[in-house]
């Protein structure tokens, strides 16, 4: 595995021997965001009380898997663009991971 310069952070590449490969560590990152889609005004009479739900409303997953070495995993330029070259029903789903 690669170390890192502890003043620059320049990384430093493993000294492999011979039929030694490196390890990458590969990060999930994970996050949930409220919408908040509740309104926090109503019309009420006056001796009515706002019924509310007790969620904060619908919530939107995102999720994402970060690389040691490359960052956010993505298809390159270069392999989005052969991808949207091919046929509809052969092209992946999506570039990003």
């Amino acid at each position: 595995m690669a170390t890192y310069d502890d003043q620059t952070l320049d990384r430093i590449p493993p000294t492999l021997q011979p039929g030694e490969t490196e390890h990458v560590l590969v990060f999930q990152d994970e996050s949930i965001f409220h919408t908040n889609e509740y309104r926090r005004r109503s019309w009420l009479a006056q001796d009515q009380q706002a019924i509310r739900k007790k969620g904060n409303g619908r919530v939107v997953h995102v999720s994402d898997f970060i690389s040691e070495t490359i960052g956010r995993i993505k298809l390159s330029d270069e392999q989005t663009s052969e991808q949207l070259a091919q046929p509809a029903e052969l092209r992946l789903p999506a570039f990003e991971a």
